[in-house]
């Protein structure tokens, strides 16, 4: 322990101050580490723009960044996450349902995709850009959809991140959003176009209030009161870039190198043979400079001159432990992104089974963090209040007292794919011993695999009702199983 010079009233010296902590220390190991005491907001939005164009041009070009985040999404979405009304009365819920499957392929306000899709195009945005929008656009009935109301995917730059000032009302507006007295947020500034969309039709400078109730904010906050999303690639991106950068230099190292095979060492050398092709013997071309060139093509032997002997590298050697190398660097890729190293590089070959299970269970856990806490919290429970409303104020469901009875009605569950069987044996034993264990449901077993367990029983009762039709029609005696149900 150091000992100032100093003394105190005693005529003691002072204990120079040391922190508690050593990742507090202020020693030569953390001399050069920042970290600046810096709000939720300002941490990220000088960089958010930077970190969003490096972002999606890791996606275009970088093909780890790219996979990881296909695989993010395509696990937390897959084919759809689906809804099921849970309104007591039968015979609403069952036109509910109906409803929305038929509204489903009609929601996306631009035409692309049906909501499923559009819960992808959701979710590989904010993991890109760290954020994504969703307006509600009600519609006339003279537009012919099932249900008068569509939603338009924008992306964050329509909500300019700069725009901080005060509103005419005396609300704030931070970074986009207008915020009341009360810190309620009521409504987005966006631009008509997209600000950076060469092909905008509009003044890509004027700006329009949206009120927040026909909004959708997607995004994961990492701090209370951060306004903005961070892109989920922002720990990833630098270590990509550079890891991908060497290991393109290491290919273009390689694709230099394979052209020559050998070296051809003469013990006389005519004072004009290094104009000539050592292959052909034919005049070399010259460039612009006067300098010889040929071209390199694979087997060439090159021609030197007497006493000339050059040291080669061997074009096969990427040296020891080049693929620990690689390994180590794609996993700490997929630590940024929060994806497994298998799944990111697709390489299984050391894990087993028992592996293979703790992994994909880990993973799994926080996608489905992901499911409930963002997607279906945020976005997809807003869309259903949404469309029950515009169904039931434009007459296509019937609905008694909705106004009083308005949360009977919006009552529903959202039901993601389900997960594959790892061992599909085991584990539907494992499902059917937990039901009759009253550890489980058919309900709920049902529900983890995406599937609503009413519409399957009505399915098998119908199959097994046409099974004993095409049987009575054929003649055939009714069989045991048939008695019992199939």
């Amino acid at each position: 322990m150091r000992r100032s010079v100093i003394v105190n009233h005693r005529g003691m010296p002072f204990v120079a101050n040391k922190s508690s902590y050593d990742s507090a220390g202020q020693g030569r190991r953390a001399s050069n580490w920042y970290a600046p005491r810096s709000g939720p907001n300002d941490a990220l939005v000088g960089s958010l723009d930077t970190l969003r164009n490096r972002s999606r041009a890791g996606y275009r070009n970088n093909p780890w960044i790219r996979q990881g985040v296909n695989s993010l999404v395509s696990n937390e979405i897959g084919t759809g996450i689906i809804p099921r009304s849970r309104v007591e009365d039968e015979d609403f819920r069952r036109s509910q349902n109906a409803l929305w499957d038929r509204s489903a392929d009609e929601m996306d306000a631009d035409g692309v995709l049906d909501i499923y899709g559009m819960q992808a195009l959701c979710s590989r945005t904010r993991r890109q850009a760290g954020e994504v929008f969703v307006r509600r656009r009600m519609r006339q009935d003279s537009d012919g959809l099932a249900v008068p109301i569509q939603f338009q995917i924008l992306e964050p730059e329509f909500v300019p991140i700069w725009l901080n000032q005060t509103a005419a009302n005396g609300n704030q507006i931070r970074h986009g959003i207008e915020i009341d007295l009360r810190g309620r947020r009521v409504a987005y500034w966006m631009y008509r176009e997209h600000p950076d969309d060469s092909s905008a039709r509009v003044d890509a400078s004027e700006l329009v209030r949206v009120p927040a109730d026909s909004v959708i904010h997607h995004y994961l906050p990492l701090r209370p009161g951060q306004l903005r999303g961070e892109p989920v690639t922002a720990q990833a991106l630098l270590k990509a870039y550079t890891f991908d950068s060497y290991d393109d230099a290491e290919l273009v190292r390689k694709q230099t190198r394979a052209p020559y095979t050998g070296f051809i060492k003469k013990e006389y050398v005519g004072e004009d043979d290094w104009k000539f092709d050592p292959m052909t013997g034919e005049p070399v071309n010259e460039g612009d400079d006067g300098v010889p060139s040929i071209n390199a093509e694979p087997g060439t032997f090159l021609s030197g001159l007497p006493g000339e002997e050059p040291v080669m590298f061997d074009g096969d050697d990427t040296g020891a432990g080049y693929a620990d190398f690689m390994r180590q660097q794609i996993l700490g890729m997929g630590v940024g992104l929060g994806v497994p190293y298998e799944i990111l590089s697709g390489d299984w070959s050391k894990v087993n089974d028992r592996l293979v299970r703790a992994i994909l269970h880990e993973f799994r856990r926080s996608i489905e963090a992901d499911q409930d806490h963002l997607m279906i919290f945020q976005v997809c429970r807003r869309i259903w209040h949404w469309w029950t409303d515009a169904a039931v104020m434009r007459g296509r469901l019937e609905a008694r007292q909705y106004a009083l009875r308005r949360h009977e009605y919006l009552a529903h569950e959202w039901r993601p794919q389900g997960w594959p069987y790892l061992h599909p044996t085991q584990d539907v034993e494992a499902k059917i011993k937990a039901i009759e264990h009253n550890l489980a449901s058919h309900e709920g077993e049902a529900a983890k695999t995406g599937w609503d367990l009413e519409q399957i029983q009505r399915d098998n009762v119908e199959a097994e009702k046409r099974f004993r039709e095409l049987r009575r029609e054929a003649g055939l005696p009714e069989s045991s199983e048939q008695s019992e149900g199939l």
